[in-house]
């Protein structure tokens, strides 16, 4: 039987019963020509990077072919009975966040410590069936040592296996701020992928017993579109593993752990008003 191919040309949603609205039509299929068990597929406009996906009926999921390409050409092979292909326009974005610390003794005079400053930015890009914190959870180690120590090995260790599963595309690891208020900026070590749109990052508030910053899942795709600017205000967390009261209380372990919560008093009112600690800018630089 003579091979049967379908093309579907810049595709942005992944999900299946993707709205025919979700094609640009400026990504069009210009060539697409069978020699022996190849095909040479060819498209004009779009975004890049481009990702050329597969699939064998109806009923599977697409899955890549190759990596993503800045090309507007592809081989792929052409020995099955019946294969499906598309083009997926735009699916990669590479991002720089910057991690804006406003935390000082004029925004949260009540106790200042000395020596404040924010630990290294740590985490990761993932998808919806991961994450690695959440408010109303109970913390894991590597939250609990980089809440409490500033440490990002034990987190770093958790991401690994996510990534060796496929729920995650990679680690995120930055600098710090010394002293605050202040700024650090971290250009995220590749591109994101449409796959993996999902940010989680966190920064420990130092010193402290275990309190934190950060975000969890923050969705790069908005309305089927990498978003090219967003800017996210960052209110202390506590993660429920240490009982400390104040930003230098000796070591008192939480038994059993609580779970993560967000500031609603000392160290973040001010005033009778929750007081952020900063910010997280994220930009898209291609």
């Amino acid at each position: 039987m003579k091979n049967t191919l379908l093309l579907l040309a810049g595709v942005l949603s992944l999900s299946s019963g993707a709205a025919l609205a979700d094609v640009p039509a400026s990504l069009q299929i210009t060539r697409f020509q069978i020699t022996g068990a190849q095909a040479v597929l060819e498209w004009t406009g779009g975004r890049a990077n481009y990702q050329v996906q597969t699939r064998l009926d109806f009923n599977s999921p697409w899955s890549n072919f190759g990596p993503p390409t800045a090309s507007l050409t592809a081989t792929v092979p052409a020995t099955n009975q019946q294969a499906y292909f598309r083009v997926v326009s735009d699916y990669t974005a590479q991002y720089q966040v910057v991690f804006n610390a406003t935390w000082s003794q004029a925004t949260h005079p009540t106790n200042w410590p000395a020596g404040a400053h924010f630990s290294g930015l740590v985490g990761g890009t993932h998808n919806s069936n991961v994450h690695f914190w959440r408010d109303g959870e109970t913390a894991s180690e590597g939250i609990r040592l980089m809440a409490e120590l500033g440490q990002k090995t034990a987190l770093l260790n958790e991401i690994a296996p996510a990534i060796a599963s496929g729920t995650a595309h990679f680690q995120l690891s930055g600098g710090g701020i010394s002293p605050s208020p202040g700024s650090v900026s971290l250009t995220f070590p590749e591109a994101m992928r449409r796959y993996f749109p999902l940010v989680s990052l966190v920064s420990m508030i130092a010193p402290s017993p275990d309190w934190f910053v950060g975000v969890d899942s923050l969705n790069m795709i908005e309305n089927g579109q990498w978003v090219t600017n967003k800017i996210v205000t960052l209110y202390g967390k506590d993660a429920g593993t240490d009982s400390g009261t104040t930003y230098t209380s000796p070591d008192q372990v939480t038994v059993p752990r609580s779970v993560v919560t967000q500031f609603t008093g000392f160290p973040a009112i001010q005033d009778g008003v929750i007081v952020p600690f900063g910010t997280f800018t994220f930009t898209r630089l291609d």
